[in-house]
């Protein structure tokens, strides 16, 4: 059973988080039973989230990924996203899943791009 957890600590993410100018860093990662098969690096402060990175082989486990990050950020009362991924394979990624356009790395309201989401809709 697909499940998406935060991390209590950056722990084997020494690498991944080198280059972040931010103290705040948080993570969370998808796990298939013990394995862990994706992650999301972000932070977050009054101005709203930043998502820095991600990983996963399937497009689905990205979106959920991206997708619980921004659930964070609206029950922490954050209500805008802006991405810092700085690789274009990624970034292609998240303008395939529809998280940013080609132009714009942000999601200014999250609970309206959230409710754009049925299936998200649902669920709050």
């Amino acid at each position: 059973m697909l499940e998406i957890h935060e991390r209590t600590d950056t722990n084997g993410y020494e690498k991944a988080i080198a280059t972040i100018q931010n103290e705040n860093i948080h993570i969370v990662e998808s796990m298939n039973g013990s394995e862990v098969n994706g992650y999301g690096i972000y932070s977050f402060d009054e101005n709203g989230l930043r998502i820095y990175d991600f990983s996963s082989s399937e497009l689905e486990i990205t979106d959920g990924i991206i997708r619980t990050i921004l659930f964070k950020g609206m029950l922490g009362g954050l209500n805008r996203c802006d991405f810092s991924v700085r690789d274009s394979e990624k970034n292609a990624k998240l303008i395939k899943l529809g998280f940013i356009e080609k132009n714009d790395g942000s999601i200014e309201d999250i609970g309206v791009f959230m409710s754009q989401c049925k299936n998200c809709s649902e669920n709050n």
